[in-house]
């Protein structure tokens, strides 16, 4: 696409009111940022649409007051960052507090409280309050911040103490200490979903689950599967140095391992705050024949993680139904409060419009949920956005556009390899007589990338963001399924 073409291109999607529409449908004129101009005049760039425009279109999806109070008491909102946040010294000193002080702290004074027993009474009363406080006022709070992982953790850390504290079996115990850790271990690697989304809520129903074969190892008949979970893997005695089974010290340490390849991943706060919390729920079970200090790491545990959550990137508020990302309406804040160093990158699955015209509308979300899920697991510190129909926008803070390049290389070859399995329906010939019926097909899609960063200190970011689009433009130009920097 020569230049001109490029120009008519963006050119033609002006002049549309933003609106909520299904994301399936091909892509039409109007998609996350546009450049406004006086009739007849064209335009390469997009700009930011204001919040006055979209204000009819978002008046249910608004903040509430509590969320935007706890997310600048968080110190998350309208702080500007240090003129050099770029560099790798300051990064890994804004990560210090939040990943390895902090924590460390809380968990010195839990093990404190557990030593210094008997507690004074008004230090007692403190304590039986601080799993209310902790597990049910995180779990409101995460709700409201749409954290769907942070509440799940929550909820695993509660089960598994109401489970230690109401059944006395050595099963449950042996059972809590092989699933709570594999769970945590398992957390960090989901994509974040608000738990008002179908994807969310389904996996509420995992703890659940998992409650309900507690309780199922308690009947008689279950008790060699239940004598299973103390079944030595080594010869080795390691009675004297902790009361957990070696099955579960094996699950301990395979989710160690899978927390801190996450946190070497994204280098994000809650992936910290999820090996702590391992650390005290190990902690907790091997101390549960204490009364009352398992509950008092549980509740250590759930606070290190509200520490990992407090000090992540703020979820917005407006989700899309489909993808389950923030949409352009998050993309136009999040644009206001950049660092100095950054990249933008636009995202646009290759020839979607004849994908969806050949495989139906229903294979078109679920090839979208699976980009999107994609984007998710960007590395590079990468926050993903819907932009509507086909078209996606990622923002690196305090990363270069070559970094942001070859993160999203990763992802697109992610995309290239998956496939769907997919059931489109297949009218009879013309002419003839039938009911419609069903083919199944394997289906897949790519993806093409535009990448920029800013040139000057005082670069507009809608300029850079216009920049990645014809980075975009280019990519598709030389053949798609490409990143164009």
């Amino acid at each position: 696409m020569g230049g001109v073409e490029a120009r008519e291109r963006w050119g033609s999607r002006q002049g549309r009111t933003p609106r909520v529409r299904d994301p399936a449908v091909p892509r039409q004129p109007g998609a996350c940022v546009q450049t406004s101009v006086p009739s007849g005049r064209r335009t390469v760039g997009r700009r930011v649409l204001g919040a006055a425009e979209y204000a009819p279109e978002w008046t249910n999806h608004a903040p509430p007051s509590l969320v935007s109070a706890l997310l600048r008491l968080s110190g998350r909102e309208g702080v500007r960052p240090h003129p050099a946040a770029g560099g790798a010294v300051t990064r890994a000193a804004s990560l210090a507090v939040p990943v390895l002080v902090l924590p460390a702290l809380v968990l010195s004074l839990a093990v404190v409280l557990a030593v210094a027993r008997p507690h004074p009474d008004w230090l007692a009363a403190t304590v039986r309050v601080a799993p209310l406080v902790v597990f049910v006022g995180g779990s409101v709070l995460g709700f409201f911040l749409r954290r769907g992982r942070f509440v799940l953790g929550l909820v695993v850390l509660a089960m598994a103490d109401r489970a230690l504290a109401h059944f006395s079996g050595r099963a449950v115990f042996d059972l809590a200490a092989l699933l709570l850790p594999l769970n945590l271990g398992a957390l960090v690697w989901l994509g974040e979903a608000s738990l008002l989304t179908v994807r969310g809520g389904a996996r509420l129903g995992i703890p659940l689950l998992q409650a309900g074969l507690v309780a199922l190892l308690q009947r008689p008949e279950l008790a060699g599967l239940a004598a299973s979970l103390e079944r030595p893997l080594v010869t080795t005695n390691l009675g004297a140095w902790t009361a957990l089974p070696q099955l579960a010290l094996a699950a301990f340490g395979a989710a160690l391992c899978l927390i801190l390849a996450r946190f070497l991943t994204d280098r994000r706060p809650f992936s910290a705050g999820a090996a702590w919390a391992l650390v005290a729920s190990f902690l907790a079970l091997d101390g549960a024949s204490v009364n009352g200090l398992a509950t008092l790491y549980f509740v250590t545990a759930g606070l290190l993680l509200v520490i990992g959550a407090a000090w992540g990137p703020p979820r917005v508020v407006g989700l899309d139904d489909v993808t389950g990302l923030p949409t352009s309406f998050a993309l136009n804040k999040a644009l206001l409060r950049l660092p100095r160093h950054y990249a933008l990158a636009r995202v646009e699955i290759d020839e979607f419009a004849t994908f969806r015209e050949h495989h139906g509308a229903d294979a078109a979300r679920r090839m979208l949920r699976l980009i999107a899920e994609a984007l998710t697991k960007v590395g590079g510190r990468g926050h993903p956005f819907y932009c509507g129909a086909y078209t996606f926008a990622v923002v690196f803070r305090r990363t270069s556009a070559q970094a942001a390049s070859h993160h999203l290389d990763v992802v697109r070859h992610v995309v290239e390899r998956s496939t769907l399995d997919v059931r489109v329906p297949q009218r009879p010939p013309a002419g003839q007589p039938g009911r419609v019926g069903t083919v199944e097909r394997t289906v897949a899609a790519t993806i093409s990338i535009g990448v920029a960063q800013p040139q000057g200190r005082r670069a507009d970011p809608h300029e850079v963001l216009r920049a990645a689009d014809l980075a975009l433009d280019r990519a598709k130009q030389g053949g798609q399924n490409r990143v164009s920097a």
